[in-house]
């Protein structure tokens, strides 16, 4: 394994100096402004800036903000621009398409976290780019697409994330011919291939899926994807030889019945209501007449020796049976006989 990176280290190093060669006509009129360690926070811009080629802003407080990218547009010659060890956490969109002609474009040892699919459009002739030791853990796919003239990449020292994203862009990068610069770069995450060179990485499962890995080959070293779900088929039942459910069926009998007998008895009532009162009415006026007949009577017929009252009717009853008549099973209605 050491033999082919000590190549590979070799190839970077062949291909930078055949850059700076290619360059050197132009760097041996150069115009290079060196304002390392000079405590900026904004790139300073001037009319003296059309003839500087090279900008060396290494050692600041340069974030890359409106107004720095209003002064780099004041360096319409610009070929090399180095900003190591600054503030720089991004690089927006086309925010560099100030500078057509730069050919050399270092940010080692910045905050950048993130980047996006146009940070670098418009450098159409950029050949070197170096974004090692940053905060970068993946690239947009397609970021390169338009750098045709790209020639090393130097990604090493970056916590990167080794997804099948990830591996799918320095895939890309590769098949166009750019060459991935540094030993160190490493991936950072997932945990099974922690510290694995960028360039060796395999694409794995998700955690999402390779968490549910069957436990009993999780001691061999591979891991397998996930299975899906076997999908159940669908069983419609036949209920059409089932005896419907009774629900509330109880419930309307019960409320049928109620009122078949109430319009029964309003009906029985209805009909037999007038013979009904007849009845009551007579009834009445018999008793009525019954107690103005006791008023009339004397005292001496109404009550016995010993003082207890009792009534005409029953000594009647009475005599009758001391007389001798024979028992019978009916009941001689003393109203009549009264009246008799």
């Amino acid at each position: 394994m050491g033999q082919p990176q000590q190549f590979l280290h070799l190839l970077c190093s062949l291909c930078l100096v055949a850059i700076f060669t290619k360059n050197n006509h132009a760097v041996e009129n150069a115009h290079v402004r060196n304002l390392t360690a000079t405590c900026l926070d904004v790139i300073p811009c001037g009319s003296s800036n059309s003839s500087v080629t090279s900008l060396v802003v290494e050692r600041n407080q340069i974030t890359l903000s409106n107004e720095d990218r209003q002064a780099l547009a004041s360096y319409p010659q610009l070929l090399e621009l180095h900003l190591d060890l600054n503030q720089v956490t991004n690089i927006s969109a086309r925010y560099l398409s100030v500078l057509p002609n730069l050919s050399v474009l270092s940010l080692s040892k910045n905050q950048i976290s993130s980047l996006v699919p146009e940070s670098f459009y418009g450098l159409e002739a950029l050949r070197m780019l170096n974004l090692s030791h940053n905060l970068l853990t993946s690239l947009p796919a397609k970021i390169f697409c338009d750098l045709n003239n790209l020639q090393v990449v130097d990604l090493q020292g970056n916590p990167w994330n080794c997804s099948c994203h990830l591996l799918s862009s320095i895939e890309e990068i590769r098949a166009a011919g750019v060459t991935i610069a540094g030993t160190n770069t490493k991936c950072a995450s997932p945990r099974q291939q922690a510290g694995m060179n960028v360039l060796e990485a395999e694409c794995h499962p998700t955690a999402a899926s390779s968490s549910t890995v069957d436990p009993q080959n999780s001691t061999s070293g591979t891991m397998e994807p996930s299975k899906k779900p076997e999908v159940l088929p669908t069983i419609n039942p036949d209920y059409s030889n089932q005896m419907p459910a009774s629900g509330n069926t109880w419930k309307f009998v019960v409320c049928v019945v109620a009122l078949a007998l109430t319009t029964s008895t309003l009906v029985v009532c209805a009909i037999k209501g007038p013979s009904w009162y007849r009845l009551f009415h007579n009834y009445r006026h018999r008793r009525l007449q019954q107690e103005e007949n006791q008023e009339d009577r004397p005292a001496s017929s109404i009550y016995s020796e010993t003082g207890r009252c009792m009534t005409h009717q029953t000594i009647t009853f009475e005599n009758n049976r001391a007389e001798g008549e024979e028992d019978v099973h009916y009941f001689e209605d003393p109203y009549i006989k009264a009246e008799e």
